[in-house]
């Protein structure tokens, strides 16, 4: 189990979670019907049609003629890993998580240390699987290691492996990550964020077609989707040329 300051490579880390998900938690809550594999396997299914909002943008905007050199989608370096094997790891993390933090949890008189380590170790895996991929992807990091604790951002941490698992752009994670994830906003404040979402999905759908899905876009991506839709974007061959000469037009 990696501790913390531990190094590690991908086999320690798939070796730890193997560990925490080795952690039976009806012996130790009362009224546990659920596994981590059940649970995971649950939520994977309600995306079973699309597996990514991301990947599944670009793919509609080629098939529907538009032509673009933008992915919204994302390629994260994750050797030794697998954007499915991403997944389901961060959902079965995620199953610890929900119990960690559910108002109604029913401890078994003297398992209380045994639940509480179970959760740490949780969360320290979480943090540690995440800061696996800050490591190797430096495009993706927004500072989330200073930013972010092992323990109080747990929810977080998972809400980034997901979004890494599902190709979201890093940008849009970190949107949804600052913006429409952040325990310090208030009700209203969610509910003009979501709203505008809501708008802007509304409009590509009904406009022109396309569905984001359940895409939090940043504003910059929302813009230059918007430039696609309505043809005013930089020229395709000119995109072509800037990815063949990045010096071209600057």
């Amino acid at each position: 189990m990696i501790q913390n300051g531990d190094k590690f490579t991908v086999y320690d880390l798939r070796d730890s979670v193997v560990q925490v998900l080795g952690n039976d938690m009806r012996e130790h809550i009362h009224n546990i019907k659920q596994t981590p594999d059940l649970y995971a396997k649950r939520q994977i299914a309600k995306y079973a049609d699309i597996k990514s909002s991301a990947i599944n943008l670009d793919i509609q905007l080629r098939d529907a003629g538009f032509k673009t050199t933008h992915k919204f989608s994302y390629d994260y370096n994750i050797p030794g890993l697998t954007f499915n094997n991403i997944i389901n790891d961060a959902y079965k993390l995620e199953y610890f998580y929900n119990l960690a933090t559910s108002p109604r949890l029913s401890i078994k008189f003297g398992h209380s240390n045994a639940v509480r380590r179970i959760f740490d170790d949780a969360a320290r895996v979480s943090y540690y699987y995440a800061q696996y991929i800050w490591a190797l992807n430096p495009k993706t990091c927004f500072d989330y290691a200073t930013r972010f604790h092992m323990y109080r951002d747990w929810g977080l941490v998972l809400s980034f492996l997901l979004g890494v698992g599902f190709q979201f752009h890093p940008r849009d994670i970190n949107e949804f990550i600052t913006h429409h994830n952040a325990p310090d906003k208030s009700k209203s404040e969610y509910d003009k964020m979501y709203n505008e979402q809501l708008v802007f999905k509304n409009w590509c759908a009904n406009k022109h077609g396309i569905d984001t899905g359940c895409l939090v876009l940043c504003p910059e991506h929302r813009e230059k989707l918007v430039k696609i839709l309505t043809r005013t974007d930089t020229p395709y061959i000119i995109q072509l040329l800037r990815c063949l000469i990045p010096s071209c037009g600057r």
